[in-house]
């Protein structure tokens, strides 16, 4: 398996609802924003990496991993949205490792199809 397919190779992520907004927050502990690539296609959030240049080589501080289980190669993780949102108006924050993406909820509304008789 790839890394594109492994499920311990995807962050973690919450998902939850407002009053007005969707909101996921994705879990991206030592990878730079800027590797971080957000799309929307559909009703899917996409979230990919590039791997890290300077965590490709297991090495820390002159030691040796014994165990390494945080995130540091690349990683697709494809995420339903669940409601209708405004795609468009979405924006991302990153702060201590965690990319906040808010969708604004497109508010439903109650539409009549008249029958026409024949």
């Amino acid at each position: 398996m790839g890394p594109y397919n492994n499920p311990v190779s995807c962050p973690l992520a919450d998902l939850y609802e407002t009053e007005t907004e969707l909101v996921f927050e994705i879990e991206v502990p030592g990878i730079e924003p800027e590797c971080v690539s957000l799309q929307v296609i559909e009703n899917f959030l996409i979230i990919e990496s590039k791997p890290q240049k300077n965590l490709s080589a297991p090495v820390y501080e002159g030691g040796r991993f014994l165990c390494m289980e945080r995130q540091t190669r690349a990683f697709r993780r494809i995420m339903n949205i669940p409601i209708a949102v405004d795609s468009i108006q979405g924006t991302a924050r990153y702060r201590n490792g965690v990319i906040t993406v808010r969708f604004p909820k497109l508010k439903g509304k109650w539409i009549t199809i008249p029958i026409e008789q024949q």
